[in-house]
């Protein structure tokens, strides 16, 4: 098709009127619109490239999730396939220029996402015979564990599968905080690369790559004539499990607060970000009434008591779940329980099709715990888990699963957070697991808890609380960033379900909080624009009234909830 420069001219004042979009609808004029935006690209990028190959210099072609152009957008939608195909774009330039010394950047605020975007660009360079490198990044994550947390689970994820050549964390903190994750995520990503140890070899049939699909694991059922509703042990949207010991059952509400539950007149009852189930590796005593009595309260608001086989049998608990693994399945020692008597399977992922082929055999199993520890060199977690999940589907075998992490006492807390999110976020960003249990001795209670259920959020699975998209400090930044996001969470963090981008400024903001339901980005110096999704609603607000005039955009959209009362 010929390019006039009547038909340039056009464009041009259909793009500066915002009436391209008009076209769309119309086949031919779509067709049309694409060769001309073309050309105006490589009329314009084309003297960059030039000027690179001239001084020897490396090129970024990096794609945002929230930054595509609406042509893209009119094609592929808001999705990952848009990101990839607006950088193959350039990258087709660059390579008809002979210009190759460039790195892919697809970033995303939300995990899932970015994953999925650098998945199917590496399907894509395959197919073309491409090997350009990677550069890894979840952008705008935010701060402190949340931050750390999301971009664990990208990075992390990617690392496992040998994808990645260079790492970026981008948090919303001085940019000397962001050094320290970023050199744990790229020593977990060596060693995996050095270990080159993983399980027999297997072929995956079911996993789904390039875009998230829950596996459904089946949730317990009720059983007739039952006395306790076992439906609630796990959580449809993702299970939080947590390791409890005998000691905190001596302080039965500090424990049900610990847990997460809310309480009237000292008795517990479960909230939306209550821990599900317990592990209690050491029943008490029979004639501990009062532990006892504590624990009869959980199992009465259906939280799960997971217990060994071994103190199950000296020391019954009614209702109990019980611990066993695949020899004590194959050895049939479970059946010295009482019939019906529900178990919880523990599996290490290694384990050979034939043993475990007793799965198929034994009722009354409600839940698999995959169990690898976390310092295990000869086994990997996720390929071993990978190999679980592919035996399960392959038999028909839809038991939820479980990944537990038993972490060593020494163990730093940002290696925990990232060791999970990268280790665990890999499994789950497929769809690959019904929850989390988290164990390490030396940790709070609160903070296992709490990373549990930013795993599952940072896996858009179970949301209990806002989510913030939030970007790291830079020289174009109209306001300070960690004080004003340290004003936004006090009083927004009780919103689950709430999306809120705090941008610096107007550059990245639109472009960048793609995922946000609202946006409170810098406008002007001291002046706040607010948005919903991508769309402008109040300008030029003073920053001393700004917070108040994004609580009240958000009460105006119906989405907020007053704050709940202390107890």
């Amino acid at each position: 098709m010929m390019i006039t420069k009547k038909s340039l001219s056009i464009l041009r004042r259909l793009q500066k009127a915002s009436l391209i979009t008009v076209f769309y609808s119309v086949k031919n004029a779509v067709c049309y619109i694409t060769c001309i935006v073309t050309f105006m690209s490589i009329q314009v990028f084309s003297p960059l490239v030039e000027k690179c190959k001239q001084y020897g210099r490396a090129m970024r072609i990096g794609t945002n999730h929230g930054s595509l152009s609406d042509r893209i957008m009119s094609y592929y939608g808001d999705s990952p396939r848009g990101m990839v195909e607006s950088a193959l774009e350039f990258a087709r330039i660059c390579r008809k220029l002979d210009f190759h010394n460039f790195v892919f950047s697809m970033k995303a605020s939300n995990p899932v996402i970015m994953v999925q975007a650098y998945r199917l660009l590496v399907a894509e360079m395959y197919n073309l015979g491409w090997d350009y490198p990677l550069h890894l990044g979840v952008t705008e994550a935010g701060e402190g564990e949340d931050g750390r947390m999301k971009s664990a689970i990208g990075i992390g994820t990617l690392l496992t599968d040998g994808l990645g050549d260079t790492i970026r964390v981008s948090l919303t903190e001085p940019p000397e905080e962001e050094i320290d994750p970023c050199k744990r995520l790229a020593n977990l990503g060596t060693h995996a690369a050095n270990l080159q140890i993983g399980v027999a070899p297997f072929e995956e049939k079911h996993r789904r790559y390039f875009d998230f699909q829950r596996r459904s694991g089946q949730l317990p059922l009720q059983k007739e004539g039952e006395e306790v509703d076992y439906r609630g042990v796990l959580h449809r949207d993702g299970s939080v499990l947590m390791s409890v010991s005998l000691d905190q059952l001596k302080t039965p509400e500090l424990l049900y607060r610990s847990l997460a539950a809310k309480l009237v007149v000292g008795m517990p009852f479960k909230d939306l970000a209550t821990v599900d189930s317990i592990l209690l590796r050491e029943l008490p005593p029979v004639e501990d009434a009062e532990a006892r009595l504590a624990l009869k309260r959980l199992v009465d608001v259906s939280m799960g008591v997971l217990t060994p086989l071994s103190e199950q049998l000296t020391k019954p608990l009614q209702h109990a779940i019980v611990l066993v693994n695949v020899d004590e399945l194959t050895s049939g020692a479970h059946k010295l329980l009482p019939e019906g008597t529900r178990l919880a399977v523990t599996l290490r992922g290694d384990e050979s099709p034939e043993q475990l082929d007793i799965l198929k055999g034994v009722d009354d199993i409600t839940v698999l715990l995959h169990s690898v520890p976390y310092a295990e060199e000869k086994t990997g977690r996720v390929h071993a888990a990978r190999r679980l999940f592919e035996y399960l589907e392959t038999n028909g075998l839809n038991f939820p699963v479980i990944h537990h992490i038993e972490f060593p006492k020494s163990i730093n807390r940002d290696d925990l957070v990232i060791g999970a999110g990268a280790n665990v976020g890999a499994l789950l960003v497929d769809g690959l697991g019904d929850g989390v249990l988290l164990e390490a001795a030396e940790q709070e209670f609160e903070f296992l808890r709490d990373t549990s259920f930013n795993l599952l959020q940072g896996c858009r699975m179970r949301n209990t609380k806002t989510e913030y998209v939030s970007c790291p400090s830079c020289g174009r930044t109209l306001f300070d960033l960690q004080e004003v996001s340290a004003q936004i969470r006090e009083k927004t963090s009780h919103l689950p379900g709430v999306s809120i981008a705090i941008m610096g400024c107007i550059v990245n903001g639109p472009g960048e909080m793609a995922d946000a339901d609202f946006g409170y980005v810098g406008g002007a110096p001291g002046k706040i624009d607010l948005y919903v999704g991508k769309t402008v609603v109040q300008r030029g607000i003073a920053m001393e009234h700004a917070t108040e005039a994004l609580i009240q955009l958000i009460k105006d959209h119906g989405r907020w909830v007053d704050p709940p009362v202390e107890e």
